[in-house]
């Protein structure tokens, strides 16, 4: 019998340890644990937050939206397993603002497409990636050439290091179009280095 191993790099080990501690927190708060449903909330309130902050232009609207989510998620009576707790939370937030939208109009703008209106801040580039203040001004520039949703692809991806599945569960697209935006976006980030 062969054995074969996959040498992990750092980062995607933390993510598999990290998903698989969310897998367990889940299971928890499924049997009715609710430190479980409090650490959830702690490890990803502020992600959610600066999400939703992409998307609503209301911080008090976007934290209360945070809030109703957990709360619904703890009143639910029938908890699903889940792959991704991260993917879910995401996606079950944008629904939430959407919805909102569709109430009280805060969400910015859809450009006819279903693309959302995504603000990059110029200290989410420095904070994230440590880059100098020049080529921060230039990729910022960049990203505003990009379509909508060749933004928030980037945005899934890279800033909350989403995998492909879990943005295919947060966009409400296929795998191979996932793959394909977001190679398209960094096609045209390069053309304009």
């Amino acid at each position: 019998m062969k054995c074969y191993f996959v040498i992990l790099s750092n980062e995607k080990t933390a993510a598999l340890i990290q998903n698989e501690h969310d897998i367990h927190l889940w299971e928890q708060l499924r049997n009715g644990n609710k430190a479980a449903l409090a650490e959830l909330f702690e490890l990803y309130f502020s992600q959610l937050y600066n999400y939703g902050r992409k998307i609503c232009s209301d911080e008090e609207k976007v934290k209360d939206c945070i809030q109703d989510l957990f709360l619904e998620i703890w009143n639910q009576k029938n908890k699903m397993p889940l792959l991704s707790v991260k993917a879910y939370l995401t996606k079950a937030l944008q629904y939430k603002l959407i919805r909102i939208n569709k109430k009280s109009q805060l969400i910015e703008a859809f450009d006819g497409n279903g693309n959302e209106f995504f603000d990059w801040s110029h200290e989410t580039f420095i904070i994230k990636n440590e880059m100098d203040a020049e080529k921060v001004k230039k990729l910022l520039a960049a990203m505003q050439q990009l379509p909508k949703r060749q933004q928030e692809i980037i945005y899934l991806k890279y800033y909350l290091n989403l995998s492909y599945e879990e943005i295919c569960d947060v966009m409400n697209i296929q795998y191979q179009v996932a793959r394909n935006q977001v190679s398209s976006a960094i096609k045209s980030l390069k053309k304009q280095d």
